[in-house]
């Protein structure tokens, strides 16, 4: 049981990998391309646009979803009754949204806003469409259709917003590039699915799923509203332009990160939750994925940090200078995620969500308060950035904690797994710091200190970091031989 548990992991992460690692590289092509057409204004508005949507989203997709995934037994009965509560509430969110969209430019005193929120938020109902499908697929371990899905997607919405973007059509390219890829995901997502929604409700089954939903659902909603009145303020406050900074100062750490920390989270919920009466071999799960997750992602959000003015320079021009700060704060912000993902599944595939619940709104409520004092007493961007990044350090504290009290991952254990990385890092560091003394062009300074910084970041990798980089190798080479 054991070995095929780690053969679905393994499977499941090559997938899952692979489809984020396409998804991210496809996007950051298009969002440099798109960068550098379309001006930071373009960006803020759809900025704004988008912390409404993903706040109505949570409601569509968050909660019940994870609760079809997590349950132990599940049916059709379950599937089709999570399918018709999303697709309610998708419907009825984009009413709101349609009905209150021009106030919202008028707040904003924004022309365009408006009608850019009428046909943005058709996002909703086709995210309802094919959530369920999602966590059906997660359920199966079939992480290959959102491989076939996410390439489709990626792609054709790339290529509708870049021509849109040539062709001047200004913001209504980030809309189409956005609606696309969504509508794309959803239809391939429909047919390579294996699971079709029939006409059945049970409010039985929707009690059940709404028993364990209903906290995951709220910590999501917390976390939204947290980062999404962030961007509301600074749209308010201090304009499109300096939004469009912030915002892209951190898109692209967390383009990076997400879609790997999302490749992990994917496989290992039902992984979690399919031995979660197993505390030893949960704690073994999560030392895993948390090594594994530092080992690839702290490299990344380090050297993005060390270049990121070399980064801004040679690939979105110098029109974005202003965001190589947020990107820098950003980077650290999401060095934490790795650990905090790995520690949230496991606790919550023990059953604990309200534990989850309760982190969040202790981290949520500190990270409203630095944003409120940065806002308004200091008036200052770059400090709502750093209040970010220390709600974050706290959130890391407690998942840690936590992890000790509920599964006895222990400081020690917790030292030994992050230690490793941190040594390699500090390798890393000092040789893109040493090359960014050389007196060259940003593109070749760029372009060094990368081919360095992997470099001296494996070699360190294979004295202090042994048995990741064997582990790393050896799935590499049973997946190459299969």
């Amino acid at each position: 049981m054991e070995n095929k548990t780690k053969n679905q992991v393994t499977k499941g992460l090559f997938w899952t990998f692979g489809e984020r690692i396409t998804a991210q590289l496809i996007s950051t092509i298009v969002g440099i391309v798109l960068a550098r057409v379309l001006d930071p204004e373009h960006y803020g508005i759809i900025a704004i646009v988008t912390v409404f949507i993903t706040f109505f989203n949570v409601f569509v997709t968050s909660g019940f979803s994870s609760a079809v995934v997590q349950k132990k037994d599940v049916d059709d009965l379950d599937y089709d009754t999570a399918f018709y509560i999303g697709l309610a509430v998708s419907i009825i969110a984009y009413v709101i949204l349609f009905f209150t969209s021009n106030f919202i430019a008028d707040f904003y005193r924004m022309s365009d806003l408006g009608l850019v929120i009428k046909i943005m938020s058709l996002r909703l109902p086709l995210a309802a469409l094919n959530a369920t499908q999602q966590a059906y697929v997660r359920r199966k371990m079939e992480f290959k259709k959102f491989f076939i899905a996410t390439l489709f997607g990626t792609i054709i919405s790339g290529v509708v917003g870049i021509t849109m973007a040539l062709c001047g059509f200004g913001v209504w390219a980030l809309v189409a590039q956005y609606l696309t890829n969504t509508t794309i995901d959803s239809i391939v997502m429909w047919f390579v699915c294996g699971w079709k929604p029939k006409l059945q409700f049970s409010v039985e089954r929707a009690e059940s799923i709404y028993s364990f939903g209903w906290k995951v659902l709220v910590s999501d909603l917390v976390a939204t509203i947290e980062g999404d009145i962030r961007s509301l303020i600074i749209g308010k406050q201090f304009g499109s332009s300096d939004l469009a900074f912030f915002d892209n100062g951190k898109k692209y750490p967390a383009l990076l990160v997400n879609n790997i920390d999302t490749a992990i989270n994917k496989v290992m919920l039902p992984v979690y939750s399919q031995n979660q009466d197993n505390t030893e071999y949960l704690k073994s799960i999560l030392r895993k994925s948390m090594q594994l997750g530092l080992f690839i992602l702290a490299p990344i959000m380090v050297g993005l940090a060390l270049v990121a003015d070399s980064f801004v320079i040679v690939l979105l021009t110098e029109k974005w200078i202003n965001a190589v700060p947020y990107i820098q704060i950003f980077c650290v912000y999401y060095l934490t995620r790795p650990i905090e993902t790995s520690a949230q599944q496991a606790i919550l595939a023990i059953g604990r969500s309200d534990i989850i619940l309760r982190i969040m709104i202790i981290i949520n409520c500190i990270s409203i308060g630095t944003l409120l004092i940065a806002s308004f007493v200091f008036h200052s961007v770059f400090l709502i950035a750093l209040g970010s990044l220390f709600s974050t350090l706290v959130s890391l504290g407690l998942y840690l904690t936590f992890s000790n009290r509920l599964i006895n991952y222990g400081l020690k254990e917790q030292i030994e797994d992050i230690l490793p990385t941190f040594i390699s890092i500090i390798v890393m560091v000092f040789s893109v710091v040493a090359v960014s003394l050389l007196n060259v062009g940003a593109f070749w300074k760029l372009i060094i200190q990368i081919m360095v910084g992997m470099l001296f970041y494996l070699l360190a990798s294979l004295v202090f970091q042994k048995k990741t980089m064997r582990y790393v190798i050896a799935h590499i080479k049973k997946i190459i031989n299969k």
